[in-house]
């Protein structure tokens, strides 16, 4: 698959950006972005789209962190 063109990059973080808001908006509320997902999966190569996602959840970890908020149980690390 050719790298996307400039156009085709603008497209896909525009929609990733909608897509991001929406979560934002409705709480992290999947179900109620349905719309914006599907633009977002059908401007993005899957590459993309798996790493922006796995960065959304970085960054949401991250700012929990340094808020000062202990990480959820499954990611405590056993002494």
């Amino acid at each position: 698959m050719p790298f996307p063109k400039q156009e085709e990059r603008q497209k896909c973080w525009a929609s990733k950006d909608a897509y991001w808001q929406c979560l934002t908006d409705n709480n992290d509320d999947t179900s109620k972005c349905g719309k914006e997902r599907k633009e977002y999966e059908s401007s993005c190569i899957k590459q993309w789209v798996s790493y922006f996602d796995k960065r959304r959840d970085y960054l949401k970890f991250k700012a929990s962190l340094d808020k000062g908020q202990e990480p959820p149980p499954d990611t405590k690390q056993s002494s």
